[in-house]
């Protein structure tokens, strides 16, 4: 079955890497306090309390993957966009090298959180959240509640409109 999920992901994202690497582990950080942070999926969940009253995008991505590359840029301008406002945005690096995801970011000069999954889809935080291809964003609620996810690269445009019906909805 591991297989045929990592078959989805190589296949959706045209290829790539995979695997484990870094060593650094900062798993007593805080989300935001450094690039790459290490998460389970258990205290990822408990990372999630703190944001209950926002909107939360959680985007699931790899540095092998060419579609999470070419949508890291929109992210990560809806971000700003929505700096000052009750949204956050929340980077999942999954089933990646450590250092091939923090060059990217660095690259891409990524400023919202991001965490690190090592497991990925082999029991990380991708397997908690059922995410069999990448890239992959779930929406949270301001209630907590996960919104729905869409598997595939989004815009700009696509992003705002989410958000901006989250946001209106009644808490």
């Amino acid at each position: 079955m591991t297989l045929i999920v990592l078959a989805l992901v190589l296949a959706a994202c045209g290829g790539g890497g995979g695997g484990g690497g870094g060593s650094a582990s900062a798993s007593g950080a805080q989300i935001g306090s450094a690039p790459l942070v290490d998460r389970t999926p258990s205290r990822f969940q408990s990372d999630l309390a703190a944001y209950k009253g926002r909107v939360v995008v959680v985007n699931f991505w790899a540095s092998w993957c060419g579609p999470c590359k070419a949508e890291m840029p929109a992210l990560q301008q809806v971000s700003r966009e929505y700096a000052g406002k009750p949204v956050t945005f929340i980077g999942v690096d999954s089933s990646d090298v450590r250092d091939s995801a923090g060059t990217l970011l660095a690259d891409l000069k990524v400023t919202y959180p991001t965490v690190y999954d090592k497991a990925g889809i082999n029991g990380g935080i991708a397997t908690a959240w059922s995410v069999a291809s990448l890239p992959q964003t779930w929406f949270i609620a301001k209630d907590g509640s996960r919104s729905g996810r869409i598997p595939r690269p989004l815009s700009a445009a696509e992003l705002r409109n989410r958000i901006d019906q989250l946001l209106t909805a009644a808490a």
